[in-house]
């Protein structure tokens, strides 16, 4: 055990403070003790001659610090190590510390009920990488997950919410939550427990079709044989995509028009009614051969999910756009006919290394007639890097050559018009009209209409009728009207008021006071006492 000084990066003067040099489980470990020296050091240079008084002074003083943390460090090592037996002698299991640059590998490799998909993975490795980056450069101490501190966790926390949208950086900081609660030692707390996630205000809901916006939708389809059956079956049903592509025969009564489903997302089993325009479709499906209704649909969802997003985004756009895209601008330049100059262009630009050589590879693929599909399942590019390269390269000999971009142009900008919103924070705009807000149409249609939460949580899956109200339930101005209308005096409306409902055969009724108070949550007039008596009678009913 010594202290030492250290050199400026000159080599010619010291740190200002003094380091401890010591031994701890066979490793020699070196620490800053925080105590600046002072005076003259030794005119030699060695620190085993004496400098002058005020020197040794700071010398001495540092020699203490560095006994106390020696001490402390035993005591706390001795402390961890007797925790880790006892773990042992419990479970039977010696006690592993994760490093912090092992976290990818080891939350891919954790046990679960089904295996996780390539996005996903990909996503989180992203995450993890980002998360070593920012350790290295906050705290470059900290070697195993044990080792992160609250303050870490905060702060990295923070920096996700101001680049990212508020659900992608709170799915990001419950996602390292998870795995740190999965892979830190028994005892040991995790940093992220105590990271305070962004309330709902902030969050850009689904707008949910109405009743003409849905029939223009379901008309506009109705000559597509293979979106049409899709967009009934989503909107008869409320059903997440996954579990209207992944619709199996077995789980399809049509004799007791019912569909008996266990949801892919939660697994939880939920029954629904076969009403008529759906009970059509599977009627003209029966026989065809598969286990699943939608045989081209589930092929679909497993080999391009966002070509099943695309085709529906555009059906959103033809069915509700006054203003239908259409194709513009140049055909653009056969990619053989620039792969010369494409590929010389790369080698003066990009630097030797890695990515040089991916832009290579793909180049001289597209240029050969392969799809982005292709060159993805060949390279393990994804689609979004590829495209990157294109553009890029495109820039460097000023000419487009990626296939059907003119025809693309037009109705992206129409999708981004229809089906987006931006946002206040977040660099993306949020998606307000896709799959999911089928389901969304679904429950805000069924809500309004007056039926009871309890049958709507037993269609949708859901655990409580407080995630129905915050995330499903979005009536429109047209339903704060209606409501508002029935609900005023003739004096205020100019109207006659519906029936009057006395308040002994309101309580009298539990499900007339469950859509009472429900037009009451869709005009927004609902007291706090409301609210909390709507989730009461939801459960009952």
């Amino acid at each position: 055990m010594a202290v030492t000084l250290k050199m400026q990066k000159d080599g010619r003067t010291f740190r200002p403070c003094w380091y401890g040099v010591y031994e701890s489980d066979n490793k020699r470990r070196v620490v800053n003790l925080g105590i600046r020296w002072r005076g003259t050091p030794p005119a030699s240079g060695s620190l085993r001659d004496a400098g002058d008084e005020a020197f040794e002074k700071s010398r001495e003083k540092a020699e203490e610090a560095l006994s106390k943390f020696r001490d402390e460090a035993a005591r706390k090592g001795n402390a961890a190590h007797l925790v880790e037996r006892l773990i042992e002698a419990k479970t039977g299991r010696a006690v592993s510390h994760v490093r912090i640059d092992e976290l990818a590998e080891r939350w891919r490799n954790v046990g679960r009920r089904a295996r996780p998909s390539p996005v996903y993975i990909q996503a989180c490795d992203a995450l993890f990488r980002r998360f070593g980056d920012f350790m290295r450069s906050r705290n470059p101490a900290a070697v195993y997950l044990y080792e992160v501190t609250s303050d870490d966790a905060a702060i990295f926390a923070g920096l996700c919410r101001d680049s990212l949208a508020t659900a992608t950086a709170t799915s990001q900081i419950q996602r390292l939550r998870s795995s740190f609660a999965r892979l830190l030692p028994p005892g040991v707390m995790n940093p992220f427990a105590d990271v305070v996630m962004k309330g709902g205000d902030e969050a850009i809901h689904r707008r949910p079709f109405s009743p003409v916006e849905l029939r223009a939708i379901l008309d506009t389809a109705r000559p597509d044989e293979f979106l049409y059956p899709l967009v009934v079956t989503a909107a008869c049903t409320g059903m997440r995509r996954g579990d209207v592509c992944g619709l199996r025969w077995d789980a399809v009564d049509l004799e007791g028009a019912m569909l008996t489903v266990k949801t892919s997302k939660s697994g939880r089993r939920v029954e629904i009614p076969i009403f008529a325009p759906l009970m059509a479709v599977l009627k003209e499906r029966v026989g065809n051969g598969g286990k699943f209704v939608f045989p081209e649909a589930e092929a679909m969802l497993r080999e391009n999910p966002s070509g099943l997003t695309y085709r529906f985004k555009k059906l959103l756009v033809e069915a509700l756009d006054a203003a239908p895209a259409t194709p513009d601008g140049a055909e653009p330049t056969a990619p053989a006919e620039v792969e010369a100059e494409a590929l010389a262009a790369i080698r003066e630009h990009v630097r030797p290394g890695p990515k040089r050589e991916r832009m290579i590879e793909a180049m001289r693929l597209y240029a050969a007639g392969e799809s982005y599909r292709d060159i993805e399942r060949a390279t393990g590019m994804p689609r979004p890097t590829l495209s990157g390269y294109f553009q890029e390269i495109g820039q460097m000999i000023g000419c487009q050559f990626i296939r059907g971009a003119h025809k693309a142009t037009g109705y992206k900008s129409a999708i981004a018009r229809v089906t987006r919103e931006a946002r206040e924070q977040g660099r993306n705009a949020a998606s307000v009209r896709d799959w999911h807000t089928m389901r969304a149409t679904w429950v805000t249609l069924a809500l309004t209409a007056g039926v009871p939460m309890e049958l709507v949580r037993r269609v949708t899956g859901h655990a409580t009728a407080d995630i129905v109200l915050r995330h499903y339930f979005q009536p429109g101005k047209a339903a704060f009207q209606s409501a508002l209308l029935d609900a005023m005096p003739e004096v205020l409306t100019g109207r006659a008021a519906p029936k009057q409902i006395t308040a002994a055969l309101v309580k009298a009724n539990p499900k007339q006071e469950l859509s009472d108070l429900a037009a009451k949550l869709a005009t927004g007039t609902a007291t706090k006492a409301e609210r909390a008596r709507f989730k009461k009678l939801a459960a009952k009913v």
